[in-house]
């Protein structure tokens, strides 16, 4: 697997806004927010291939990512902020900038020499990207037992002459990954810009306005409850990634004309799906092939068959969330949960993908579709009550979304080399996101794993096989295509 990843911190600095600006700023926590208060960060790192030496990262890099870090959080002053919960008033509760807030910036240098391991799509231990990970500081309690909760951390660590990481982490119920992608594009604008720009377009201008996401059955006060059985401060420790030596990472990309191969497949079994996407696809794809590969390794035998297996994401709702919807520049959280059961033998046995698919597909619309008076809040009062209700090794999850490409971000060097989400050590779920424009011309979408070393080998070979009997399929059915068209003649 390559040496082990340590760093040594070159610089730890706390970023401020600039010194003219001085607005505080307070935003109440929406039903949407509180849903997120009890779980862990959400961990991303962004690969730069951009060969500089150390003294040219020290005298360069850093000063220049220090200073457009302060003006974009001049316009995005909440991540410089802090979450502060009271343990008994949801009212009080919210995410507050105040003079003075900083958001830690740490560089770093690599000992190791692993740049092109860690950048590449192949099994890599997940222990060697901990490291990168930047750590949110302490949480701390006030006289009144309020909890204040940093939300926002950065890390860029330097492979000398050959690129650096970028990281990032931020607690979910500072915003969502629509939010946490703008601002990273305004970041890499200001980074990137040739001359010294101090104002920020419009199209990366965040809207804070909350008045319009309404609560009137009281959603809030549901998700609070839940909320005080957890121990927050335990669930924001970064040391939660898993150390286990045999866990590797990889990445598997499904290119764009396998999505339309795997699309022709379901539409053809399932015409009357409602919400075939990309996503929907390739997410029934890898969930059929990781179920797959958990049968094998067990040697289940058909003994799980009638168990089911669950999955549960989340969809963006800004357009569809009141009247006339949200702006799609809303900042913070504004995502519903999509959720969904399918037995274990309709997953491993012929028509998988399809099975899968009907009832991926079929969550999405209805979700995000509700006729009834919740709209697509509909269902989120039960949430807890039916993931409790989930056997916790049966339920797959989506970290990152396939609509925010973190290839396209250059920050004046270009653009990204690979994109990584290690917090699904801890939750277990899968990373999705574009594919990286070096699998082709675009269009694809690749996940991420991260398993043992033994159900990675079966994912492995069940992924390749199964998209080489799609192509397979596709041909047979062209070949009987042209027979009919030749009898016809």
């Amino acid at each position: 697997m390559g040496a082990t990843q340590t760093v040594t911190v070159l610089e730890h600095i706390p970023v401020s806004l600039p010194p003219e600006t001085t607005a505080e700023l307070t935003l109440p926590l929406t039903f949407l927010d509180v849903v997120w208060l009890s779980l862990p960060p959400v961990h991303r790192l962004v690969f730069y291939r951009h060969p500089v030496s150390r003294s040219e990262f020290v005298d360069d890099i850093i000063p220049k990512m220090k200073n457009s870090l302060s003006k974009t959080l001049q316009h995005f002053s909440p991540m410089a902020g802090r979450a502060v919960v009271s343990p008994d008033h949801l009212n009080l509760s919210k995410i507050r900038y105040a003079d003075g807030d900083t958001v830690p910036l740490v560089f770093a240098l690599s000992s190791s020499d692993g740049f092109d391991r860690l950048a590449s799509d192949n099994s890599r231990s997940c222990a060697d990207f901990h490291p990168l990970v930047p750590r949110l500081p302490p949480t701390s309690r006030g006289v009144d037992g309020s909890i204040t909760i940093p939300v926002f951390a950065l890390q860029v660590t330097l492979f000398p002459d050959v690129g650096f990481c970028m990281g990032v982490t931020n607690h979910h119920i500072i915003g969502d990954a629509n939010t946490i992608f703008r601002f990273m594009k305004a970041w890499a604008f200001f980074s990137s810009s040739p001359h010294h720009q101090d104002s920020l377009p419009p199209q990366f201008l965040p809207f804070y306005d909350r008045t319009t996401v309404k609560d009137e059955r009281g959603f809030a006060e549901i998700f609070w409850d839940y909320a005080k059985t957890s121990n927050v401060e335990e669930t924001l420790d970064v040391d939660l990634l898993p150390k286990i030596p045999d866990k590797v990472r990889s990445t598997f990309v499904v290119s764009k004309e396998d999505i339309q191969r795997l699309k022709n497949h379901v539409v053809k079994r399932r015409p009357k799906i409602p919400h075939v996407s990309s996503f929907t696809v390739v997410f029934s794809y890898v969930w059929v092939c990781l179920v797959r590969s958990r049968t094998e390794i067990n040697n289940a035998d058909g003994d799980d068959d009638e168990e089911m297996d669950n999955f549960i994401f989340t969809a963006d709702c800004r357009a569809r969330l009141g009247t006339p919807g949200l702006p799609h520049n809303y900042f913070g959280n504004c995502v519903v949960p999509c959720m969904g059961s399918v037995r274990t033998k309709d997953l491993t046995g012929d028509g998988g993908v399809a099975n899968a698919a009907e009832v991926v597909g079929g969550s999405i619309h209805s979700q995000l579709n509700s006729k009834d008076e919740d709209g697509v809040a509909s269902g989120v009062e039960d949430l807890a009550t039916r993931v409790a209700a989930m056997k916790k090794d049966r339920i797959l999850g989506v970290a990152g979304s396939p609509k925010f490409d973190y290839y396209e971000l250059d920050f004046g060097w270009g653009k990204a080399n690979k994109f990584e989400i290690p917090s699904i050590d801890i939750t277990g779920a899968i990373s999705m996101s574009a594919a990286s424009k070096k699998h082709g011309e675009g269009g694809g979408l690749e996940a991420g794993l991260a398993l043992p070393v033994a159900q990675m080998d079966s994912f492995t070979r069940i992924f390749a096989e199964g998209l080489k009997a799609q192509l397979y399929e596709e041909e047979e059915e062209e070949e009987e295509e042209e027979e009919e068209e030749e009898e016809k003649q």
